[in-house]
């Protein structure tokens, strides 16, 4: 997804596969989270256990490289590069920061030639290697506590990644998703007891690239269909959707006058 310019910003830098044996020694210190790493990210995918958190503070939209590969994502910025919830500081502004986020450094990579994955950590991490960290693994190899509870959040986040794929399925096949665009006028200023003007020299930003469901066509579903819909837990996570997209005003405040 983008505003004009065709990037897309990942902050795993240089994942490494864990190893039982390589890294029998290795300690990671993840106090002080910082999230300057962030930082030049305008939106990160969300699943679908995260959409009723998520829906009371970010747009929730659908971005991919394209229909059949899309996956909802969470608006961080209309500007590529930028991420209005990082503060200068590294610090998150926001009430919720997003699990793909919290997972950082540690992310799952399929194995080459099979259904298997491995667990990887950037390498480029601050507080990978750290003296005074914690253990990933103890004396006879076996994953610390620390690790376990990685490996849980991260098996937890890929189960609801393929619920979430079904979702955009299910979207796709009652023909729901359409593309949309977003425009605000940055570097906006407001005057004490005025109306909001453009600055100087201000500029028009427009966010493209991403899909939306459009609640026409949804209301023009057959009772069948929206049913289904029910049935399946998808209704719900469509509803969250379309509320979100709400929280697109309050994002463009932040453009305009970032916290």
């Amino acid at each position: 997804m983008t505003n004009g310019a065709n990037k897309t910003v990942l902050f795993y830098e240089k994942p490494v596969a864990l190893d039982r044996t390589a890294h029998r020694n290795s300690k990671i210190k993840l106090q002080g989270a910082n999230f300057t790493f962030a930082r030049d990210t305008n939106s990160v995918p969300v699943v679908a256990m995260e959409f009723s958190r998520v829906a009371t503070e970010y747009p929730i939209v659908f971005a991919g490289p394209s229909l059949d590969r899309l996956m909802p994502v969470v608006v961080l910025g209309l500007r590529n590069n930028e991420n209005v919830f990082v503060d200068a500081e590294g610090k998150w502004t926001g009430a919720y920061i997003p699990a793909f986020i919290r997972r950082y450094p540690f992310v799952l990579a399929e194995r080459p030639n099979s259904q298997d994955f491995a667990v990887c950590i950037d390498a480029v991490f601050p507080g990978w290697e750290a003296p005074d960290g914690e253990a990933l693994f103890d004396d006879e190899g076996k994953e610390s506590p620390l690790l376990r509870n990685v490996l849980s959040f991260l098996g937890q986040y890929q189960g609801n990644v393929r619920l979430t794929q079904t979702l955009i399925g299910k979207l796709n096949e009652l023909n729901l998703l359409v593309p949309k665009e977003v425009r605000s006028q940055a570097a906006i200023r407001e005057p004490a007891g005025g109306s909001p003007r453009p600055a100087a020299g201000g500029q028009t930003l427009a966010l493209r690239g991403f899909y939306a469901v459009e609640e026409s066509r949804l209301n023009t579903l057959s009772d069948a269909k929206i049913a289904e819909l029910y049935r399946g837990g998808f209704l719900a996570l469509i509803y969250m959707h379309l509320v979100s997209l709400g929280n697109m005003l309050k994002l463009d405040r932040r453009v305009r006058q970032p916290a």
